[in-house]
């Protein structure tokens, strides 16, 4: 049985400890631009985890500020990657 029912943005309330826990785990975002190729965009990202665009562009953002992955301008659009990955630096 699910016990974490209650929403709060990207949290949920776990029912039987009453603590807001994660959603979506930044893991979650490390694995889909693995799963996609190494590298994709923030909607691409999003609908891989199931969140929505805003939630994944505040934890892709979060994953870039601690190194983890890279954003890459592209047009009007964000590219993702692992950091280290693909890197022509």
């Amino acid at each position: 049985m699910d016990t974490r029912n209650s929403h709060m943005g990207d949290r949920v309330r776990d029912e039987s400890t009453g603590q807001f826990v994660e959603k979506h785990p930044p893991e979650e975002f490390v694995d889909a631009i693995q799963d996609l190729g190494g590298s994709a965009g923030t909607s691409e990202i999003a609908d891989a985890v199931g969140a929505e665009y805003d939630a994944a562009y505040k934890k892709l953002r979060n994953l870039a500020d601690a190194g983890q992955v890279e954003k890459q301008k592209v047009a009007n659009a964000n590219l993702w990657r692992l950091a280290g990955e693909n890197s022509d630096e």
